[in-house]
C-alpha cells in the first residue's frame, strides 16, 4: 500500500465514467488493517460525485472475534454486504 499507488488509481478511474461507488472490505475491524490509511487517499483521487465507503468488522481492540459462531456471522455479513 505505501507508496500509494495514487496516480495508477487515478488514471483507472477514468476508464469507468459512470463510476458511482468505490468500496473498501476488509476482514479486520475497521480501526486495524488498511482502512485508515487507504478510504482518505480514495477520497483525495476519486471525482466528488463519486461514493467512498466501507465494509468491515466494527471496531475493536482485538481482530478476534472469540467465537467461531460470531466470526462465521460477521464473515458472512462482511461477504453479503460487499457483493451487494
Amino acid at each position: 500500500m505505501y507508496p500509494f499507488p495514487a496516480i495508477a488509481i487515478g488514471e483507472l478511474l477514468t476508464r469507468y465514467p459512470a463510476l458511482q461507488e468505490i468500496v473498501w472490505v476488509q476482514e479486520e475491524p475497521r480501526n486495524m488493517g488498511g482502512r485508515k490509511f487507504v478510504v482518505p487517499k480514495l477520497r483525495d483521487i476519486a471525482p466528488v460525485a463519486v461514493t467512498i465507503r466501507d465494509i468491515g468488522r466494527p471496531e475493536r481492540s482485538s481482530p478476534a472475534e472469540g467465537y467461531p459462531a460470531a466470526h462465521q456471522a460477521e464473515q458472512a455479513r462482511i461477504v453479503r454486504e460487499a457483493l451487494a
